[in-house]
């Protein structure tokens, strides 16, 4: 999640207390940023609370001084009303439990503080505040290694495979600010765009977020502006916005149409995997073996890309053999070339059948992508260089 965006308060005079419950929240939510506040904010100082809306949680001591602390819970309900209250409570005190519901807690703690009663809590809250789940989602990002390979109908697709293989939160984000053509692939009409949420990432909170994304397929979709002028040329970083989204998502799927630029690194490197989308064709694969050699270039492991050869025909070009010896890279999937199939899936705004060869090629590569994958994975072979290996070679060099 983008810095800043939401925090967690721990409001209690004891120190002990504060303590042993930022020791908690450490390991069951490693990336929340907690700030300490030793002392029942007043009517006159709840500024710290009020600023952040979302403001995420709020654990309220009333353990310590409890008239206070109910005087500190009402104040800060009335002053932050979205910001999401525990009240920590003694044990043996079900009337105070009581009276801190009734004043504007959502939920209690009660002492002793253990990590079990906490993660409990959490998980409640967590139906309220999705970005409090402490596991990160995981970043796809979908590059093309040359325009007109596939590489957005790859996206399309695996987001909706990976939705369909049990991903309850998945997102398809078409970060292509020149050519993104999702909203026209699903036949969406865009009222936001991803420059909406880079240009708030220091602050994003839930509520803003539902208003940028849209809904389609069983899953979010964000799209890029509508117009080119509408300020996609300008954008550089995609990384608050990326850190955001894994603490909303299981999985994010990022249509990157373009694989050069401070734009497109950003979001190879802010992901977990790489597609690269080719095809089988001499052109495509020398386009592909440049970008292999300009990301390593870049610091980006090898290993984190996965080489996609998309409408796959055995007559022409070369073969998936040939194509792992040439360059040097493992073919993560191969998925067969059906004009007809695709054509009639942009029609309809859906994804491709599933009862078509390609279909289950896509559902394959989404489940390797989602984990429920249950084949076992093929012996890694030692790739030996050819002639058509240095064929390559000549080309990389010259391009990078």
């Amino acid at each position: 999640m983008a810095s800043g965006a939401w925090r967690i308060f721990v409001v209690s005079p004891n120190r002990n207390t504060v303590l042993e419950l930022s020791a908690l929240l450490s390991r069951l939510l490693p990336t929340a940023q907690v700030v300490e506040i030793d002392e029942y904010p007043s009517s006159r100082n709840t500024g710290d609370l009020a600023e952040f809306p979302l403001g995420s949680l709020c654990f309220l001591d009333l353990s310590s001084d409890r008239e206070a602390g109910l005087l500190a819970l009402s104040t800060i309900a009335q002053a932050a009303p979205r910001l999401t209250i525990i009240a920590l409570v003694p044990n043996s005190d079900p009337q105070q439990i009581l009276q801190a519901l009734r004043t504007g807690a959502r939920d209690f703690l009660t002492s002793p503080l253990e990590e079990g009663q906490l993660k409990s809590v959490l998980d409640k809250v967590a139906q309220i505040i999705p970005e409090l789940i402490a596991e990160r989602g995981r970043v796809v990002t979908v590059v093309p290694a040359k325009g007109g390979c596939g590489a957005s109908t790859v996206a399309f697709n695996v987001s909706a495979g990976i939705r369909r293989s049990g991903s309850q939160r998945t997102l398809l984000a078409d970060l292509d600010p020149h050519t993104g053509t999702q909203a026209f692939q699903m036949k969406l009409k865009p009222s936001f765009s991803f420059v909406d949420a880079v240009g708030h990432a220091s602050g994003l909170d839930i509520d803003l977020w539902k208003g940028i994304v849209q809904q389609a397929q069983g899953m979010d979709v964000l799209l890029p502006p509508e117009n080119i002028a509408d300020g996609g040329q300008d954008v550089t970083d995609s990384r608050a916005l990326l850190e955001f989204a894994t603490r909303l998502y299981n999985n994010i799927v990022v249509d990157m149409g373009m694989p050069y630029g401070e734009w497109a690194l950003s979001a190879v490197r802010a992901a977990d995997e790489v597609l690269l989308v080719s095809t089988n064709e001499l052109p495509a694969l020398q386009a592909a073996q440049r970008v292999l050699n300009y990301y390593e270039s870049q610091g980006i492991p090898r290993q984190r890309i996965r080489l996609v050869l998309n409408r796959f025909r055995k007559e022409v070009g070369l073969s998936k053999e040939m194509v792992e010896t040439a360059l040097q890279t493992e073919v993560y999937q191969v998925l067969m070339s059906d004009y007809e199939a695709v054509q009639r899936a942009l029609l309809d705004g859906k994804p491709i059948a599933q009862a078509t060869v390609l279909g289950k090629q896509l559902g394959q590569l989404a489940a390797r992508l989602a984990g429920t994958d249950d084949k076992p994975k093929p012996a890694e072979k030692k790739k030996t260089a050819t002639g058509l290996s240095g064929f390559f070679n000549l080309f990389s060099r010259s391009s990078t």
